[in-house]
């Protein structure tokens, strides 16, 4: 049997739980191994999808309340996006910005120290201090781009 490749970050919620007098439950488990398996962004209807495939009696308020836990213990990150926030995978990650596609709602993930640069030089000269910042860029994926404007959502 081969590792667990996600261990470090269950062991983070099971200290997390214990430290804030949570009950560990079997659906907590079942929820958290879901959304770090999935490597993806997903919604909390997405999530449901996913997790109800392996346990049917989990409800939408229990996956919700769960990635708001695992926001709070630093392994998620919320995505506010149009329509519905998209949640993902923030334990140890490096930064990064987004691409998010207005027609299918797909997300990409980029980095680019010339952006953060720019964004330090430009919070120097004004005097800010930069405590943190989510990048969104919206547009059109590549796919999307190229379909009829009718054809879009």
């Amino acid at each position: 049997m081969k590792p667990d490749p996600h261990s470090e970050e269950k062991e983070v919620f099971a200290a997390f739980i214990t430290r804030r007098h949570l009950k560990r439950s079997g659906q907590r488990d079942v929820i958290l191994d879901t959304f770090l398996r999935s490597d993806r962004h997903v919604s909390v209807e997405q999530l449901l999808q996913l997790v109800r495939k392996r346990r049917a009696d989990i409800g939408r308020s229990t996956v919700y309340r769960t990635l708001k836990l695992l926001q709070e213990a630093g392994l998620a990150q919320e995505l506010p996006l149009p329509g519905e926030s998209q949640f993902e995978p923030d334990y140890k990650r490096q930064h990064h910005d987004h691409f998010v596609c207005s027609s299918c709602g797909g997300i990409s993930e980029f980095t680019s120290p010339e952006i953060e640069r720019i964004q330090d030089e430009v919070a120097a000269r004004i005097g800010f201090v930069i405590q943190g910042h989510r990048h969104h860029i919206y547009g059109l994926c590549q796919r999307c781009a190229a379909r009829p404007q009718q054809a879009r959502r």
